[in-house]
């Protein structure tokens, strides 16, 4: 496995000394084994914050000895020569690194976190039986802030929620939800961390810009990690300048607002609104923008400066110079590796961006040489980028387009090309609608007869699929049909004097039958 070197201290120090989400991001770093040369130092990093909180939960996870092989064994990437995750999880065990489980110390944490919870538990009854709200309150958010710090967050989740109900000022509102979006986070209840922004704050004047955009960065990492890459580009770009540096260093820091924003936006946006949105100033935003639109910045824009690659690719893009945005964009993929957010889907963000691009490069030409779009767009093979076209042909996202195999080119359909397909379509559409008709036809021939012979038939759960008719064969052979009409017609005047007879002769026949069985009656 290939080691990334990265400066570990000036990466963590971006988060919370004391938030949930370091030590998350520290223990990501250590799973992930790709950090392997620079593990005793992550250790060093995550013990020394876990012994100052007093977490002795966490600590006990990644410590101890009976849970380490668990903990460390799950999302680690494998090299051949490990056959499972438990013998790679104990080639990274904190003892290899000289780290010793401290049993003293989770003693003492242990009995110091009980009293404590014991002590905030009586504080919040006590302001229950006072009915004070801003006491239950303060109470049940101190009680909260406990147990996240030592390492429950389920249950302060389940403490604030209950605490919102209290809340008598904007101030209260905006501190609990804040404190909620974090440990929602925490928790990976990302629906939860989503219905805490309401759209009408932003019209508010209550509400200061700064709490607004800290709900839309926490949005945005919750729409992010589930993969609606859409929905959490438009969060990151409603983030306005009031949120500087790292004012939200609990949750995310600038520089993954920066990440994270431009990413999302370059897989969800078109040009236009890449132009719009990320590139261009508030005052052209808000009216025409002009063909300088790539050197002014936006609130936005201006975060781009601490990922420069980034947005580099992003104005190559925006140029339509997909190769370039492409080789700018590959220089950033070890940010993505490094994220618990991104790190998971990150072949697949890669092979979404890739896609994209070869879809609008594809866009103003009728033929392409596939040897050129291998070699633009970093393919490792032919089959592998023959494959990928084939599958947005078969998703719709390429429409009347073709592979030449034997030729390796990729071309639009012709005019009359085009005009059969269409045909071939709308004949599929007639054919539909034509077996629909005879379906309903049937069915109602068959109630009216039902209802003519008292016939009752009961309901049924099951859904009677109606017959389905060849059309095609109908419509290819009506030629040969009307052929065979046509040579049949003058055989059929031949016989039309004998048919008569034959029928006259039929006739008297019957008629002397009923005479007879009449005088048989008399």
């Amino acid at each position: 496995m290939k080691d990334t070197n990265i400066d570990v201290v000036n990466y963590i120090s971006r988060y919370d000394p004391k938030s949930e989400t370091r030590i998350q991001r520290l223990m990501f770093l250590i799973r992930s084994g790709k950090f392997h040369s620079q593990h005793s130092q992550l250790y060093a990093l995550l013990e020394r914050q876990l012994i100052e909180a007093g977490n002795v939960k966490r600590y006990h996870e990644v410590f101890g000895d009976d849970a380490n092989v668990e903990s460390l064994g799950d999302d680690i990437d494998m090299e051949p020569s490990c056959s499972t995750g438990k013998e790679r999880a104990y080639e990274y065990k904190p003892s290899n690194y000289g780290f010793v489980y401290n049993q003293i110390f989770v003693e003492s944490a242990t009995i110091t976190a009980s009293h404590q919870l014991a002590t905030l538990e009586t504080n919040l009854r006590t302001s229950r039986s006072s009915l004070a709200r801003d006491a239950i309150l303060q109470s049940s958010v101190q009680l909260a802030k406990h147990l996240i710090s030592t390492g429950n967050s389920a249950e302060a989740m389940h403490q604030l929620t209950m605490a919102k109900s209290y809340c008598s000022s904007q101030r209260q509102i905006q501190s609990l939800f804040l404190l909620l979006a974090e440990t929602g986070l925490n928790c990976k209840n990302y629906k939860r961390v989503r219905e805490l922004y309401d759209p009408s704050l932003e019209v508010k004047n209550e509400m200061n810009n700064s709490f607004v955009s800290k709900l839309n960065a926490a949005r945005g990492v919750a729409y992010l990690a589930e993969g609606k890459m859409k929905e959490a580009a438009r969060s990151f770009l409603a983030i306005t300048s009031e949120l500087t540096n790292n004012d939200f260093n609990q949750v995310l820091s600038s520089e993954d607002i920066a990440l994270y924003g431009g990413l999302s936006a370059l897989l969800a946006l078109d040009r236009k609104e890449m132009e719009v949105m990320v590139m261009s100033s508030p005052r052209e935003r808000n009216g025409t923008t002009t063909a300088t639109v790539l050197a002014s910045k936006s609130a936005f824009g201006e975060r781009l400066e601490v990922i420069p690659h980034l947005k580099e690719a992003i104005e190559a893009y925006i140029r339509a110079d997909y190769a370039e945005c492409l080789s700018r964009l590959d220089k950033v993929r070890g940010l993505w590796e490094m994220d618990m957010y991104l790190a998971p889907q990150s072949k697949e963000l890669w092979e979404k961006v890739r896609g994209k691009c070869l879809i609008q490069y594809f866009e103003p030409y009728s033929s392409v040489s596939l040897y050129d779009v291998m070699e633009s767009f970093s393919f490792d093979s032919m089959e592998q980028l023959e494959d990928v076209i084939a599958d947005f042909i078969e998703r719709k996202e390429m429409r009347n387009v073709r592979i030449d195999g034997v030729k390796k080119i990729l071309s639009r359909l012709s005019v009359d090309q085009l005009e059969r397909q269409r045909r071939k379509e709308m004949l599929r559409k007639l054919c539909r609608m034509g077996d629909g008709l005879l379906n309903n036809v049937e069915g109602m021939l068959l109630r009216t007869t039902c209802v003519q012979r008292g016939v009752i038939v009961g309901g049924s759960s099951k859904r009677v699929k109606g017959r389905r008719r060849d059309w095609m064969d109908v419509v290819s052979s009506q030629q040969h049909h009307e052929n065979a009409c046509a040579l049949q017609s003058s055989d059929e005047d031949d016989g039309e004097e004998e048919e008569g007879k034959a029928t006259m002769d039929d006739e008297e026949m019957d008629m002397m039958e009923i005479e007879d069985s009449a005088i048989v009656k008399d």
